[in-house]
């Protein structure tokens, strides 16, 4: 971009040189002895300020740049940076600007929601922070934003903070839906589930999207609220994989699509003797480093393991969202002791990551206890 504007720079200079010398230059007498023609300077001086500030406007008019959005900027920046294999470089391009511009309130909404997308929700909470003390507390969506950070961040000695802004939001407006799911979250989490039925049960009637309707029919099913038909996201057949929504599905049933990976999923033999007959295991693949719903997941039982299973483009949770459009997908395998999404204490975990073009088989082993 600085490339580009400089190349700008040198075409209306150039352009300036073309039409200012001649109005300026000093005429020699004609052979009839006539007086020289004054030189144009009024006429020079109109030339040097509109034709810079006509180009300009000629380019705004016609430009798709979003030079009065710094949301787009970014992500612009971001979309370039990830081509190249840096998202360091547009998060540290932003910390610099901030630096310089500490009081720029959209660039550390920016900064926190690009900190958030890189799983560094510390650093998410300190720059919402200083985006909240920037209005002083006053605006809702910024204080949400440090909630969900908040949230994320999973830091006991926060949750009460964040608990008490996403309160005041539901106060304000009983629809919010970035507050009734993280309130349902935190509630799953302390182990409270009629709230979480409550505030999940509320969202799924506030008509979210449908990756997100469907992440809460699976949640309120396994708290035990039957969701009604009319309400529930219509349920996948084997033909296109049967796995959308976390539903129980034979691993290996229905069709595969695109990107396809294998997963064999085993348990460490130290902690084989922690399986309890029944207990949901939830087989899931996301973009690795991004948070939010999985692109692709499946439920099993602890009873079938070992096993594997087939993931592809056909098990998409997301619409226009699926497997072949990321290049690392991180496979994660979790015991789900509480039978719900939500990773509890106690829960036992494997991952594992794959590679676009890698070949298909990937072991992941159960092998660790979550704090």
């Amino acid at each position: 971009m600085t490339t580009f504007l400089i190349l700008c720079a040198v075409m209306i200079v150039a352009a300036l040189a073309l039409i200012l010398v001649p109005l300026l230059r000093n005429p020699s007498a004609t052979p009839e002895g006539d007086k020289p023609a004054t030189r144009a300077v009024p006429a020079a001086v109109v030339m040097m300020i509109a034709l810079p500030l006509a180009a300009s406007a000629f380019y705004g008019a016609t430009s798709n740049f979003p030079w009065d959005n710094q949301a787009a900027l970014v992500a612009g920046g971001a979309g370039h940076a990830q081509g190249a294999g840096s998202m360091d470089e547009v998060t540290a391009e932003l910390e610099a600007r901030l630096q310089k511009n500490p009081g720029d309130l959209e660039g550390w909404r920016i900064l926190g929601r690009t900190y958030l997308v890189s799983g560094r929700a510390d650093d998410a909470v300190a720059a919402y922070e200083k985006a909240s003390a920037l209005t002083g507390g006053r605006d809702p969506a910024i204080e949400l934003d440090l909630a969900e950070a908040l949230v994320l961040a999973d830091k006991p000695e926060a949750q009460g903070r964040a608990r008490g802004i996403i309160d005041a939001a539901l106060a304000a407006d009983e629809n919010s839906q970035k507050a009734l799911w993280y309130s349902g979250l935190m509630a799953a989490r302390s182990g409270d589930a009629e709230t979480a039925r409550v505030r999940w049960s509320r969202l799924l009637e506030t008509d979210p999207p449908e990756e997100i309707r469907q992440i809460l029919v699976a949640q309120l099913a396994e708290l035990g609220v039957t969701v009604p038909q009319s309400a529930a996201a219509p349920s996948p057949t084997p033909a296109t994989g049967g796995m959308t929504g976390m539903g129980s599905q034979s691993p290996m049933a229905g069709e595969t699509r695109g990107r396809t990976i294998r997963v064999a999923v085993s348990v460490d033999p130290s902690l084989a003797g922690k399986l309890v007959p029944g207990t949901t295991v939830f087989v899931s693949a996301r973009e690795a480093g991004i948070p939010g719903p999985p692109i692709a997941a499946v439920r099993i039982t602890a009873d079938e393991l070992p096993t594997t299973i087939v993931l592809s483009d056909a098990n998409t949770m997301i619409e226009g969202r699926d497997l072949s459009s990321v290049d690392q997908v991180q496979l994660v395998a979790r015991v789900a002791f509480g039978g719900t999404a939500v990773t509890a204490s106690g829960d036992l975990l494997g991952e594992a990551t794959h590679s676009k073009g890698a070949p298909e088989d990937v072991n992941v082993v159960i092998n660790r206890v979550s704090p």
